[in-house]
């Protein structure tokens, strides 16, 4: 998979990753070609339905998690 395909699946995650969290935390997303394909249960599930669907290595896996938000060095000094 070329770097620009991981960048465009990456890209396409993102815009959706506030309504996946809310939906599907804890999960794996699989995308391809910039879109959303499906979403696992595990990492294995999700390869192999890439593997199914996208061709072997012709997709991405992203979790599906909250990051942290970072308050900045004034919220670390006051802690």
């Amino acid at each position: 998979m070329e770097r620009a395909d991981v960048l465009k699946n990456y890209a396409a995650f993102e815009a959706v990753r506030a309504e996946l969290e809310a939906s599907h935390l804890g999960q794996f997303a699989v995308l391809h070609d910039g879109q959303l394909i499906g979403t696992y249960a595990s990492i294995r599930e999700a390869r192999t339905a890439g593997n199914a669907s996208c061709g072997v290595g012709n997709f991405t896996t992203q979790e599906i998690r909250s990051e942290p938000i970072e308050l900045g060095t004034m919220a670390a000094a006051l802690a």
